[in-house]
């Protein structure tokens, strides 16, 4: 039995009278005020938490790229290892032959890659058989770099330690 045209226009009347249905368009404009919130907290993130400065005076680095690889291609064929080890920063330098360098100047200029405000530079100390150390008062744990450098008879050897305080 076929329903009467009546009862097609009550079902279809009740079929787009749903009361859920008037909530739709509001779960869309639900959901992009979410996104939207996100958005906006990532962005208050990224722009609070970074310095913006990632190399100081890059542009005349960049100028001067060719004097540092010239200054990489003369540094002196020395032997060296470099540890940090239960806080002190130890440094051995031997020249082309293996001979302990015991009169260097030594210095290390510390600086924490994540962060601004905390490097400085220091001096290692001769302890004996070519072996410079300095004990570091390091104020923060995580990772730190040292940018070692060492003159010794008209020659500079230079060389970088990243290491981890825990």
């Amino acid at each position: 039995m076929m329903p009467n045209s009546s009862q097609q226009e009550t079902s279809m009347n009740t079929a787009f009278k749903n009361p859920k249905d008037k909530w739709i368009p509001w779960y869309f404009v639900m959901f992009f005020t979410a996104i939207a919130l996100l958005d906006g907290i990532f962005v208050y993130l990224a722009v609070s938490t970074q310095t913006g400065v990632v190399t100081e005076h890059a542009y005349e680095k960049g100028l001067a790229y060719n004097h540092v690889l010239e200054e990489a291609l003369a540094q002196p064929d020395w032997q060296q290892a470099a540890t940090f080890k239960d806080g002190t920063l130890i440094w051995t330098l031997a020249d082309e032959n293996g001979t302990p360098i015991t009169d260097a100047v030594v210095t290390a200029h510390i600086n924490r890659p994540v962060q601004d405000g905390y490097d400085f530079d220091i001096t290692l100390v001769h302890t004996n058989n070519g072996e410079y150390r300095t004990p570091l008062d390091l104020p923060l744990l995580g990772q730190w770099q040292a940018n070692l450098s060492s003159t010794w008879k008209d020659k500079t050897f230079r060389t970088k330690l990243t290491f981890m305080k825990r």
